[in-house]
């Protein structure tokens, strides 16, 4: 049977008045010697307080609920340890959430989190949100009044807190290199048009080209879903289109990139020159190295957190959204455009 206050009273020989100040972490007068002897007796009975019990006084239950649309995307498994690592420093339990894009899965995670009584919910909402599912989210929150983050895919609403990159940027600057490489075919392999996200990397895309006098070309702009095989599906057709470069939306499709290149036998960047958008740890292990749109995950992670907590313990000044700057890594998989550079050579 489960070791209870009573037990370690009795071991301890003192009261379970005593007993419980100490082990619940309430304001006393009790000697040193007197707390060292009941933790030690805990300790050796093995004794865990009854979450219920505690959540029932306290009115907290010291757990999240994460939600995130696929947790194989390296990109938000590397955001979700970063997340948990940072709760448990605050002494919080994490509960996940995985939706595998689906919409409907959102909704059911936050109910199930919100009976299940957890302080805080922190979402990235699945690729085909639509204005319908932002109200359900909305109403969801005025029922329940519990803290709801959006983290990486924002909402434009003042009814929750986000933590979003500036993707427009992180577009600009894929493009903006590659142009400066000498590509003036380069593909752009989108996420999901639904997104947000999406569509403001794809205005970074557009902007560069602008800059540069390039004309916008729509036969250059396929929709992915940020999986691998969309990267991989969308290859034989940026061949057909004369692409010398592509810029993908995420680094996920620059993988499936690469693996259809080899059945093409295409060399990159000799071929083409590929750069993507997280900056997931594997980049460094690809042959070459991924260029890349680098988002600066463990910042998002540890300051998500640190917000959350801060405004869970009604300590919360700052504004209710907060903009990171994306930052250009290169790598191995981009280079000149060797044919505009002979061009600019005949000239």
């Amino acid at each position: 049977m489960r070791t209870t206050l009573k037990d370690v009273a009795m071991a301890s020989g003192l009261s379970m008045t005593t007993v419980s100040l100490v082990l619940n972490n309430k304001p006393n007068r009790i000697p040193p010697k007197t707390r060292d002897l009941i933790v030690r007796t805990a300790k050796k009975l093995n004794y865990r307080p009854n979450s219920i019990a505690v959540s029932m006084v306290t009115k907290k239950t010291h757990t999240i609920g994460l939600i995130l649309p696929d947790i194989s995307n390296l990109y938000f498994s590397s955001l979700a340890k970063t997340i948990e690592e940072r709760f448990h420093q605050y002494g919080y339990n994490v509960f996940y959430g995985n939706t595998n894009g689906r919409p409907e899965l959102d909704f059911e995670y936050l109910n199930l989190f919100i009976d299940r009584g957890v302080d805080a919910i922190i979402m990235t909402t699945s690729a085909y949100h639509d204005k319908r599912d932002n109200e359900i989210l909305k109403q969801i929150y005025a029922a329940n009044h519990i803290p709801i983050m959006m983290v990486d895919r924002g909402m434009n609403s003042s009814y929750f807190l986000s933590v979003e990159v500036d993707q427009e940027l992180g577009g600009f600057l894929a493009t903006d290199y590659l142009i400066r490489m000498g590509h003036r075919r380069i593909a752009c392999l989108t996420g999901p048009k639904s997104l947000k996200i999406s569509t403001d990397r794809l205005q970074g895309y557009r902007d560069a080209l602008q800059k540069a006098s390039i004309p916008f070309d729509p036969a250059l702009v396929l929709e992915g879903n940020f999986g691998v095989e969309s990267g991989a599906k969308a290859l034989s057709y940026f061949l057909g289109q004369n692409a010398t470069a592509v810029f993908c939306m995420n680094d996920m499709m620059a993988i499936g990139i690469y693996r259809e290149s080899r059945r093409y036998n295409i060399c990159i960047p000799n071929n083409l020159s590929v750069i993507g958008f997280d900056d997931i740890f594997i980049d460094e292990f690809l042959e070459p190295p991924l260029s890349t749109i680098s988002q600066p995950i463990d910042e998002i992670g540890q300051y998500t957190v640190d917000k959350m907590m801060a405004v869970l313990s009604g300590k919360d000044d700052s504004p209710k959204a907060k903009l990171f700057k994306p930052v250009l890594k290169i790598r191995g998989s981009t280079a000149k455009n060797e044919k505009m550079t002979v061009k600019k050579e005949l000239k």
